[in-house]
């Protein structure tokens, strides 16, 4: 895979010594490493007036050599717009104002699509979308919709669009995978218009307009060439769910200035694409000053707890944002496993340099992480099992300092309106309550292992472990025959 620079791909990268004209890159001191210009234009004393002019230096070589490392995972660009879109009010209004005014395209996935008012409005959005002939596709997990009305699949179909749904159980024919195997991404192309984030189309992420403000839950609103690249990773999605409804690249749209840097990232493990989980995982072992992460449900895989517990190693500070008020019924599973994690995960970190606190108002929905004000992700993928293993998700990763300000803002404002939890905290040493906690996070790190839904066959342990029978079969099958047969010889 090529990166994408200026809404071009680009084959340069080993083979050329300067970058191609007008790429926004700049030649670095280190050969074959380019250096983006948002690099030197974010690391001044203007926007770090405190730090020394060595300092700026160290980091802008630091993010130059990062930068140049992600793009092997995925398409990257430059001249992007990308705006923060906050409540299911605010992005719902923005996101049907854009349907209403696309000329060729609206292509939509969500995990969830369920039967309320929103749900509603939005099926009618995309009927009238049909019906002035555009292309529309709504692509949704069988088992995030399971409400959808199927009068409303009937309509749309017969308008012309498009539904698919992602690995059904019934009919077998189209079922593309095991039942654990779910599409969480949620995607929205209108045009030259993206969106992306962790909101479904439901009613508890809208507030006063659109829903019942259970949840609370940010989006990502995507102008320029990444659009492009978003759209890739819905036809990814589409190739996924068989491959039976497929659409051909989109024109890259033209750039914007001022441009922003942004890298589309994906996780499917089915085709052992993992790039989201590397960038998230290098970009925190990067963080020299800071890290804060606001996600919904909070168990990390290993790999992601150890770059986590490496930050207050390096003197950064880490500031996590988690729900604290469930979604989960008759029993906040999700809440006790999540005690049961940060039970030792307090414990083993610094009070000073970390800082846990707990969003009870609403069900925290949001999943977005700002590293060292500069650099920031937001999709679908939650700091969890399921997201690191096993669902298909997608993230956008932006290096700017104003966006990643915004989403400092955004981090910090909710921030205040939660609760710190400290490891003295009774909740953490109360035996029947400690026992509660790890009865249901055993549960969820079991349900999480894809040696029990057959995911794990796309492990390169297993690929090898499978390589090895196979040559043991084939290739010394005929001599242990051969061998055998002769007893009868002295």
């Amino acid at each position: 895979m090529r990166p994408r620079v200026g809404g071009v791909r680009f084959g340069w990268m080993r083979t050329f010594g300067r970058p191609p004209p007008n790429s926004g890159l700049q030649p670095n001191s280190n050969p074959g490493v380019e250096r983006p210009r948002q690099v030197d234009e974010t690391f001044t004393h203007q926007n770090f007036p405190a730090a020394s002019e060595q300092t700026l230096q160290l980091r802008r070589q630091t993010w130059a050599s990062l930068l140049y490392r992600f793009q092997k995972y995925g398409h990257f660009s430059t001249g992007n717009r990308v705006q923060a879109l906050e409540g299911g009010d605010a992005c719902f209004k923005e996101m049907l104002e854009v349907i209403s005014l696309s000329q060729t395209r609206v292509w939509c996935e969500s995990y969830i699509f369920d039967n309320s008012r929103v749900a509603e409005i939005f099926f009618m959005a995309l009927r009238e979308a049909a019906t002035r002939g555009l292309d529309v596709v709504l692509l949704v997990d069988y088992i995030g919709a399971f409400a959808l009305r199927q009068d409303w699949v009937q309509e749309l179909r017969r308008a012309g669009a498009e539904v698919v749904f992602f690995n059904p159980v019934l009919p077998a024919s189209l079922c593309v995978g095991p039942i654990s195997f779910r599409d969480h991404r949620k995607i929205m192309i209108c045009d030259d218009v993206g969106f992306c984030g962790g909101m479904n189309i439901q009613e508890e992420v809208g507030e006063e307009t659109f829903g019942t403000s259970r949840f609370y839950d940010v989006h990502a609103k995507l102008e320029g060439p990444c659009v492009a690249d978003l759209a890739e990773v819905f036809r990814d999605s589409l190739k996924e769910a068989g491959g039976h409804v497929h659409r051909n690249p989109i024109q890259v749209p033209e750039l914007l200035e001022p441009g922003v840097y942004v890298q589309i990232l994906q996780s499917n493990v089915r085709q052992r694409r993992r790039t989201l989980q590397k960038v998230m995982q290098k970009s925190i072992d990067a963080a020299s000053e800071s890290v804060l992460l606001t996600t919904a449900y909070f168990f990390p895989p290993t790999f992601l707890k150890a770059a986590l517990l490496r930050v207050p190693t390096r003197g950064a500070h880490l500031s996590l944002l988690l729900s604290g008020s469930s979604d989960f019924f008759p029993l906040p599973g999700d809440l006790l496993a999540q005690s049961h994690f940060l039970r030792s995960f307090l414990r083993d970190t610094p009070e000073d340099k970390v800082s846990v606190h707990l969003y009870e108002q609403r069900h925290m929905h949001a999943k977005h992480m700002c590293v060292d004000g500069v650099f920031s992700t937001i999709g679908s993928f939650n700091f969890d099992l399921y997201s690191a293993r096993r669902n298909l998700e997608v993230g956008v990763a932006v290096f700017d300092r104003s966006f990643a300000l915004r989403m400092q803002e955004l981090h910090l404002k909710r921030l205040k309106e939660s609760r710190r939890t400290l490891y003295s905290d009774w909740i953490y040493h109360q035996p029947l309550v400690r026992a509660a906690c790890a009865v249901a996070f055993g549960l969820v790190r079991l349900s999480g292992r894809n040696v029990f839904d057959g995911l794990d066959c796309f492990q390169r342990k297993w690929l090898l472990r499978k390589a090895t029978l196979t040559f043991l079969l084939e290739e010394q099958s005929a001599q242990f025959i051969a061998t055998s047969m002769m007893w009868g010889l002295e």
